[in-house]
Parts: structure tokens; sequence; C-alpha cells
């Protein structure tokens, strides 16, 4: 089963954005923990995920994203979450991380909300 998965990083101000792109199941979840734990390694601590070409995501990646988060806070950081779809949306809803991560339509209220 071929999964055409990416993650694109780039820096905004001092904020890094990552876009997710495909299904992020336990396959490569791998790949966006060890993309977060460099960054971590590397003091960055603010940070905006962009899910919008993001088809699927399974418990184990969202298990990642949780840790990480509480690692970033830690840090004094944030991990801010851009551009749900209505299916991730409603997975975010029904487990509940729609209220530990703070969610966004668009990239520019995200950056707004380091300020």
């Amino acid at each position: 089963m071929e999964n055409n998965f990416e993650i694109l990083e780039r820096t905004k101000d001092d904020v890094q954005i990552i876009e997710i792109k495909g299904e992020l199941d336990a396959f490569v979840a791998p790949k966006i923990k060890e993309t977060l734990s460099k960054l971590i390694e590397n003091e960055v601590n603010k940070y905006i995920i962009d899910f919008k070409g993001l088809i699927h995501i399974n418990s184990l990646a969202m298990g990642i994203l949780r840790g990480k988060l509480q690692v970033v806070r830690e840090m004094g950081g944030d991990i801010k979450i851009i551009n749900l779809n209505k299916h991730i949306q409603t997975i975010f809803e029904t487990i509940g991380l729609d209220e530990i991560f703070e969610i966004y339509k668009n990239e520019e209220e995200a950056l707004k909300s380091f300020k």
C-alpha cells in the first residue's frame, strides 16, 4: 500500500511551519515524531502544523502530537494547528484534541496568535 505522505518545513519569523500531506498513519507517524524531535533539540519552540493536505490521521500520530505539545509548552512555546478539514476536525473533537491544541483557520491567524 503506497502512501503519498510528505512533510514540508519552512520558517516564517521565528515560527516553524510544518505542512503535512497525505495519510498520517502508523507507518509514517514516526517521521513526524523525528521531525519534531530534531527541531525541539535545536530549541525551536513555536510551531504551526498545517493539515491542509492531510487526508487521514491515526491515534498513534495524535499521541505523538500531544506528547510533543507538552514538551514544547514546557519550553515556553506552543504548537498551533491550521487548515483542518471536516473529517480531521471531527476526529480532533471526538477525542478532545480541539480542547488541547489551539486551532486556527489559516496561517495568518496562527502567526498573529504568537505575537
